[in-house]
């Protein structure tokens, strides 16, 4: 059954989501669609299973259908899931985020990292009656983030956002600077120049934005803000924060919330699965030892370091959690087209969780093997894959 072709008939462009498309990766290697996933593994129509270093883009945090996670939601799935007044869940969940997001004194809770980050300029512009914004990274398909690359048919530009090109770009006239404060870099030179970026804001009176929705929950101390101590004005999270169920958050100090005059609004914010699934995970790094976020951290630089180790014509670069293959693009799709052969699915940026690490040796036994294929001259034969258009905008295209 050709399930890229029905798509091709009934779903606009031909998928839902940009990076998933199959033409983000290797036509014909890949399988188009799924039926379903457990821990890190998915399986086709036909139940071929499948090791998933895509990990739903990010949002695979503690395992598709983790059980600890279905026992919970389970209580909530006989009471309905969007009621007509706030529900005690709401008020649990934002607490829980509180306890390891302290510097946060109110949240905000909607369903996508592309809300989200809107909601976070609203509240940047009424706090600092400002307008302009400078944007550093990818945050969403929303027009006035869209507006900044090519291709952005559909969308006018918009004078009052622009994309970071010096500290020189933030003045008195800044409302914020929004920012995925870690996409790849971790390194020292990273690190000052993010504390630069604070003294910056703090000296102009522009609100510092860290769009934390990959690296939230899947950063050492479970965040970049916690990890390098450089608190951000505002906070954006999501992807893991609810192990794949929609679910998204901006969070800051009461001064910044609680202004009445901001309208963000959206009637499934407080749609309880979703919120209840985000507590259990709160809960689940917090107090069980098979998710210690410090463990994982440990065994996904390992996981880079003897990677990289191997000499081959594709390295990683990136955090222990999160990788990207950096060499040319015919040796990466090849690398990519070879590991789906041998049922292990990657795409150029890719997440290490904690179901891949009892995978660990023998992902590496295939990579090797393959690397070595690819370095000894074995020929890309297929279609090569698109970028995405997050990474085009990451890479300043």
């Amino acid at each position: 059954m050709n399930w890229k072709h029905r798509a091709d008939n009934c779903i606009s462009q031909g998928a839902l989501t940009n990076s998933k498309h199959p033409d983000m990766l290797i036509s014909g290697v890949y399988p188009s669609h799924i039926k379903h996933g457990h821990d890190v593994y998915l399986y086709d129509e036909k139940d071929a299973k499948y090791l998933d270093y895509i990990c739903g883009l990010g949002t695979n945090f503690l395992g598709y259908g983790n059980d600890h996670i279905n026992r919970h939601i389970m209580k909530y799935m006989y009471g309905g899931f969007s009621h007509s007044l706030p529900t005690t869940t709401e008020v649990e969940t934002a607490e829980k985020l509180k306890e390891i997001f302290v510097f946060v004194d109110r949240w905000k809770f909607l369903k996508s990292g592309s809300e989200a980050c809107s909601a976070a300029l609203k509240y940047a512009r009424a706090a600092t009656g400002r307008t302009k914004v400078v944007s550093h990274g990818y945050h969403g398909y929303h027009d006035q983030f869209v507006s900044l690359t090519l291709p952005h048919k559909g969308v006018p530009d918009d004078p009052n956002i622009i994309q970071y090109i010096s500290l020189d770009s933030i003045d008195s006239n800044t409302a914020a600077v929004i920012i995925e404060p870690v996409i790849t870099r971790t390194d020292k030179d990273w690190i000052q120049w993010l504390k630069d970026l604070r003294k910056k804001c703090d000296d102009t009176g522009a609100l510092l934005i860290f769009d934390e929705v990959i690296t939230s929950f899947r950063f050492d101390k479970y965040s970049v803000s916690n990890s390098f101590g450089i608190i951000p004005d505002m906070i954006v999270i999501g992807k893991a924060m609810a192990n794949g169920l929609p679910l998204a958050a901006v969070g800051a100090k009461a001064d910044i919330m609680d202004d009445k005059q901001v309208f963000v609004s959206t009637t499934f914010a407080g749609e309880v699965l979703s919120l209840a699934s985000c507590y259990k995970v709160c809960e689940l790094v917090q107090k069980n030892s098979d998710y210690k976020i410090h463990f994982l951290w440990e065994k996904g630089q390992e996981f880079i370091d003897k990677f990289n180790a191997i000499g081959g014509p594709v390295t990683i670069e990136g955090y222990p959690t999160r990788g990207v293959f950096k060499g040319s693009d015919v040796n990466i799709a090849n690398f990519m087209a070879e590991m789906a052969k041998s049922k292990i699915l990657f795409c150029k940026s890719w997440f290490f969780t904690f179901g891949h690490i009892k995978e660990m040796d023998s992902t590496l036994q295939i990579c090797k093997g393959v690397l070595n294929k690819i370095k000894d001259g074995f020929e890309f034969k297929h279609q090569m894959p698109q970028s995405p258009f997050s990474m085009g905008v990451r890479n300043g295209k």
